[in-house]
């Protein structure tokens, strides 16, 4: 079962300093090579699989729950499903846990930023961006989304992002339309999301599938990354969990409505081929954690103050007596 319907490689195309897809000049393989240059530098290479993925002994990296817990599931609400472990990784240490990992990024957006900071990075993204606040009715979301295009058409380009309650970023997606004369190769696209994406350590399994543009990356806990076609495959950290139902968070995105409480982060690519051919005509992409989608001291103070507001009212409610 996917856990994300389709989703791209947006963060490799438009970094804050590239033109966008409608402007003269436009070049895509320029863009993609100057990505791939500011990414980190990757010791993985396509369809690479690491030596740990035949050893479970060998060393993962260290960082925030490198000990084995209890697996549970987390909820859309970011609460623990009733009657199952709890969070293993939450908004406080989420940061710790970040800067453990090759932290992914999409076109300079990544978990955990605040949406103030989001902001100009994401008008810079593409100066034809039209900016709107999101009004969904799932669990009260606040998010943001961008679109450049024609007016009361599909977006050309558009970047979503959700946050939590503290304004810290815990999903990021970009839907990217291609001109119909610049289409993407297919092992252009795939070599350049691997460059960019793929951890040192990454545990790569099912991922050497011809003419097949959907790939997926998940961190456990541990910080251990998974690489494949689909967050699901081995059972891996993020993989989802039985009976779990998509929901709808933009026209073209879905995600479940719970998650292992093992998964910190997944990021999912989708791309669509024109017919019978090896070139890419849009793509998506969409990254996610759990653990941000509430904040722990925005909550837990939310929570203190309506328990205190319920004491005071039962202590003002003892003066009353009853007329008999």
């Amino acid at each position: 079962m996917k856990i994300i319907a389709p989703l791209c490689l947006a963060s490799l195309v438009l970094l804050p300093s590239h033109v966008n897809a409608q402007s003269s000049g436009f070049s895509l393989k320029k863009i993609i090579k100057e990505s791939v240059q500011e990414g980190q530098p990757s010791a993985s290479k396509p369809g690479q699989t690491d030596s740990t993925a035949n050893n479970p002994g060998a060393a993962t990296p260290s960082g925030v729950g490198s000990v084995p817990a209890k697996e549970g599931f987390v909820q859309l609400d970011g609460l623990p499903r009733p009657g199952t472990a709890g969070l293993l990784l939450d908004s406080n240490s989420f940061g710790k846990f970040a800067a453990s990992i090759r932290k992914p990024e999409i076109g300079g957006i990544s978990l955990g930023m605040n949406v103030n900071d989001a902001l100009p990075i994401i008008k810079k993204l593409n100066p034809a961006y039209r900016i709107e606040t999101l009004k969904i009715m799932v669990n009260n979301y606040q998010g943001v989304t961008a679109k450049a295009g024609p007016p009361n058409a599909i977006p050309t380009d558009q970047l979503t992002v959700y946050f939590n309650q503290a304004g810290n970023i815990w999903l990021v997606d970009r839907h990217i339309v291609l001109p119909k004369d610049q289409p993407l190769l297919l092992e252009t696209f795939k070599n350049a999301l691997f460059e960019k994406y793929d951890a040192p350590n990454s545990l790569i399994s099912e991922r050497n599938r011809p003419n097949y543009p959907h790939f997926a990356w998940s961190y456990a806990v541990n910080g251990q990354q998974y690489a494949s076609h689909d967050v699901n495959v081995k059972s891996g950290p993020c993989a989802s969990p039985q009976y779990t139902m998509h929901v709808p968070i933009t026209d073209s995105v879905t995600i479940p409505n719970n998650f292992r409480n093992t998964c910190a982060l997944a990021l999912n690519v989708s791309a669509y081929m024109s017919s019978n051919t090896d070139l890419i005509q849009q793509y998506y992409i969409v990254m996610y954690s759990p653990a941000l989608i509430r904040d722990v001291n925005k909550m837990n103070s939310l929570q203190a103050e309506s328990l205190k507001q319920k004491r005071e009212a039962e202590e003002k409610a003892r003066a009353n007596k009853p007329q008999f």
